[in-house]
């Protein structure tokens, strides 16, 4: 049965999941920049890269959900920049019906509790995303790589079977997609995960303006993000928080001999953010792991320096706040 989806933030990544969700049959309404929905309304939204080419037709397109009056959305993917989350929750909620459930796609720590507070612990879940896209031109987004696949689970941790039998029929709507996608029990350790890598390499990658895999191949970018990984490990932690590996040098191992290959090639979003004169998303990733640690005790000076650096560059660069 098709269902009325809101994509909240309609970039390269919401894109994505707005097109194939569409391909799919569902009815999917879009919030995004003009120009970019402009050319979709237009043209349709157009989509290449590893999961193959295709034009999405039928997508209902607009810049703000107040222009969606009337409608009751089933499900609601979030996929605003993280410092946006709370004002983009606040506006979409009214349309969200009361059965229905919203998913963070977000990068970074924060904004599945920030989700849960504004839309309640039972309509709220979030979902580790480890694949990367780019809009290519209005109406166009192109899917550059894919580690692994979309994990979805309860914004709260805790048994709540109703939400999980809500956040699997969201899933298996995914699968009927070329996104590849899977329940999990708590996505927290994923999301932490993920919180790692990007926090390793997406700001090196910004102030240096190089991607992945020459971050990989020089010896001092590897040293701080040596550094940056064991902070983030010494901080999970003393927040009682279990990701998949059970030290920082199991993670390293598996970070240059495993996950950097699969990414190698990855321009950084926050490089793409300061390119565009856009703030970054540091006070989710390398920032809440400093907020963490001053709350906790924790040191984290190398997570400190990077964050203060990229917020220096952010004021050099920026064109809107």
């Amino acid at each position: 049965m098709p269902l009325n989806i809101l994509i909240m933030g309609a970039g390269a990544l919401g894109s994505v999941f707005g097109g194939f969700l569409r391909l799919a049959g569902h009815r999917v309404a879009l919030v995004g920049r003009q120009k970019h929905i402009e050319a979709i309304s237009r043209s349709g939204l157009k989509i290449s890269g590893l999961w193959g080419d295709y034009t999405a037709h039928g997508l209902i397109a607009a810049e703000k959900v107040s222009d969606f009056t009337g409608t009751v959305f089933d499900l609601v993917f979030l996929s605003v920049k993280s410092q946006d989350t709370l004002e983009a929750a606040v506006q979409f909620t009214p349309y969200l019906s009361r059965e229905g459930i919203a998913i963070s796609l977000q990068n970074g720590l924060g904004n599945a509790e920030i989700l849960a507070g504004q839309v309640g612990e039972d309509r709220a879940a979030a979902a580790r995303v480890i694949f990367g896209a780019e809009i290519t031109g209005p109406g166009s987004v192109q899917v550059t790589v894919c580690a692994d696949s979309v994990l979805a689970g309860k914004a709260v941790p805790g048994p709540n079977p109703v939400l999980d039998h809500k956040i699997r029929e969201a899933v298996s709507a995914l699968k009927q997609t070329k996104i590849p996608t899977e329940w999990v029990e708590d996505v927290h350790p994923y999301l932490w995960a993920k919180t790692v890598y990007n926090s390793a390499l997406n700001p090196l990658g910004a102030l240096l303006e190089v991607n992945y895999g020459k971050l990989a191949d020089n010896p001092y970018t590897r040293d701080i993000m040596d550094r940056i990984i064991t902070e983030v490990f010494a901080v999970a932690g003393a927040k009682g928080v279990k990701m998949p590996w059970n030290s920082p040098e199991a993670y390293i191992t598996d970070f240059y001999g495993r996950l950097i290959p699969l990414t190698a090639e990855h321009r950084p979003s926050m490089l793409q953010d300061l390119e565009r004169g856009r703030r970054t998303e540091i006070d989710a990733l390398n920032g809440r792991i400093v907020w963490y640690g001053n709350d906790l005790g924790v040191p984290t000076p190398v997570n400190e320096f990077v964050t203060k650096l990229i917020k220096a560059k952010e004021g050099v660069t920026s064109r809107v706040i």
